[in-house]
């Protein structure tokens, strides 16, 4: 069997990117309080990720499009489209995630914790999307890369220490 190069679609901070090409592999960077989120979709092996920088747009109009995915609320369910425009169903859809670490605790006492507002976050809007999540590696106080293979749906993590483990 002839092996397939890999394509490596790199997920920035505060973006989203989805895909049902078997070559396909996402991956995004520099978790710390941020979340990555993974959307699988089985049967028809479509996936999705999201680089999740801050838990609500609050309301905001938010007028450039590029904009959009960095709050979950807008990011995840436009995510979800997307996805469904290369054929998912979102009754198939199974959720990963990693981030929202603290990654400074007790710095700054005043501010609030966005690594875990941010899961909290990810975690209700899949509720209301009725998406089950089935791995997770979130919160403590380190960095993380987060990968998912579109021909299998692995999806790894590792750790800012060089550990990484399927999800």
């Amino acid at each position: 069997m002839a092996e397939v190069k890999q394509n490596v679609i790199v997920v920035k901070l505060g973006q989203i990117a989805w895909s049902d090409r078997p070559e396909d592999l996402l991956v995004t960077y520099s978790l710390g309080s941020c979340v990555g989120l993974v959307l699988w979709d089985p049967v028809e092996r479509v996936g999705g990720m999201a680089h999740v920088f801050l838990p609500s747009s609050n309301g905001r109009n938010v007028s450039r499009p590029e904009e959009a995915p960095r709050f979950a609320d807008i990011g995840i369910p436009l995510l979800i489209q997307r996805m469904e425009r290369k054929g998912a169903s979102r009754r198939r859809l199974v959720a990963r995630m990693a981030g929202g670490a603290s990654l400074f605790p007790g710095l700054f006492k005043e501010m609030p914790d966005i690594g875990a507002q941010n899961v909290s976050a990810v975690v209700e809007i899949l509720r209301k999307h009725s998406i089950p999540i089935v791995g997770s590696d979130v919160g403590g106080n380190y960095g993380r890369t987060m990968r998912l293979e579109i021909r299998t749906g692995r999806t790894t993590v590792a750790t800012a220490f060089g550990v990484e483990r399927e999800i």
